[in-house]
């Protein structure tokens, strides 16, 4: 009987041993169990994507599909001598890359955004190694990503692209906490060549910028460089200059209502999509009224002083507060563009871990309000999804409030 516990027990330090044992990439520790645990974590991402491959939603065939048509007419890539879609070039490259080595246009689209959802977990370990230096808690930033609700409906359900501008955008804040101004700018130019709501992080890199925290003047050049960089081939073809520098000014123009089903401000006002009473009008006010208020937050942390040197939860705080209070008040907002707050919102909860409840809160509603554009269910009403994204985001400000006060009292 001994004998036998002896055999169990070496068998059980054998695993033990065989799950403890180390390596080190690229300057981070892992035991034998994480890397297991993220090649089965991979492995069941990749399985709930495939599963989901056959799904068409209404963007697919409202939209992607006729842009691919008309790209396969138009000879591929010769295509983008044509205004074809609202998209920007960069996008419209992938979709051209697609149609010449795929006939199954829908699988294609779809792993694009795949990849770049796996990309993008890669992006937020690194975001939470350099917060924390632990890799357990980086795993489990990158086990939530690949499995929140808004990246798998986003890409696996939708056929929507927004994992491509969000991975760039959290390369970005990777390099601000590496303290590298150019290569985060850099991001922030490849970001905004795929997606316009790449500015929605740019009142937080103003602030830093205020306050001389990394960011250099000379590097804001970078954007609009790479952005001309990715329309060259476009122009080249023989679209109209003209056309491509000005895509996402006829992207703001194309829809007229307060909001397109997102949660904010002008649904109180029952302004969001299908109803129209004044969201023209509303337009010049909107954009004033979020500007006015993303220059009062500026104002208050440059006037307190605030340093972000050695403070990189108040680097998180500032940047999802930024980026939700942006999306709250500017008008023609869509339900996806929320995207990059559930994105932080992950990078917050691991930070501070008593904000978990926030996260899924965010999670809920987007949850709900994809739903209204994928299904027409309504859950609930606008206006209540509406107090509810204006609570969470109440947390946040309190959040932040409290960080830069507590800063400025120990500093004092």
């Amino acid at each position: 009987m001994d004998k036998e516990k002896t055999t169990v027990n070496d068998k059980e330090r054998f695993i033990d041993r065989l799950l403890s044992m180390k390596f080190n990439i690229k300057g981070i520790s892992f035991e034998m169990i994480d890397i297991l645990f993220v090649v089965i974590l991979w492995l069941a991402a990749l399985i709930i994507r495939i599963k989901l491959l056959p799904v068409q939603s209404a963007d697919y065939y409202g939209f992607l599909y006729p842009w691919m048509e008309k790209i396969e007419e138009l000879g591929g890539f010769s295509s983008m001598g044509t205004k074809i879609s609202d998209y920007a070039s960069s996008y419209m490259y992938l979709m051209c890359y697609v149609q010449s080595v795929t006939d199954d246009w829908l699988t294609g689209l779809k792993v694009v955004s795949y990849i770049f959802d796996f990309a993008a977990s890669v992006a937020i370990f690194m975001i939470v190694y350099q917060l924390t230096k632990s890799t357990r808690k980086s795993i489990a930033a990158m086990t939530i990503l690949l499995l929140s609700p808004a990246v798998i409906i986003d890409s696996a359900y939708y056929c929507q692209c927004d994992s491509i501008y969000t991975f760039f955008i959290l390369l970005a804040i990777y390099f601000i906490l590496k303290k590298n101004s150019r290569l985060c700018m850099i991001m922030i130019g490849v970001a905004f060549s795929f997606k316009f709501q790449t500015i929605f992080i740019l009142p937080f890199i103003v602030i830093l910028w205020l306050r001389k925290y990394v960011i250099k003047l000379i590097d804001f050049i970078w954007i609009p460089v790479i952005y001309v960089i990715s329309i060259i081939p476009a122009w080249m073809f023989g679209r109209s200059l003209k056309d491509l520098l000005l895509i996402y000014f006829a992207q703001g123009n194309e829809y007229t209502w307060g909001t397109l089903n997102f949660p904010n401000f002008y649904s109180l006002m029952d302004e969001a999509m299908p109803n129209y009473h004044m969201g023209e009008v509303l337009s010049v006010p909107g954009i004033l009224m979020t500007l006015m208020l993303l220059g009062l937050l500026a104002y208050y942390i440059y006037a307190k002083k605030v340093s972000f040197e050695n403070n990189h939860e108040l680097i998180i705080i500032t940047a999802i507060f930024t980026v939700a209070l942006t999306v709250y008040t500017l008008p023609h907002i869509h339900e996806r563009y929320g995207f990059l707050i559930d994105i932080l919102a992950i990078i917050y909860a691991i930070k501070r871990p008593r904000r978990i409840p926030l996260m899924c809160a965010f999670f809920t509603v987007t949850v709900i309000i994809y739903m209204i554009y994928l299904t027409g269910v309504y859950v609930f009403s606008m206006q209540t999804m509406t107090i509810v994204e204006t609570v969470l985001i109440m947390i946040l400000g309190i959040d932040l409030y409290k960080e830069i006060n507590s800063i400025s009292k120990s500093s004092s």
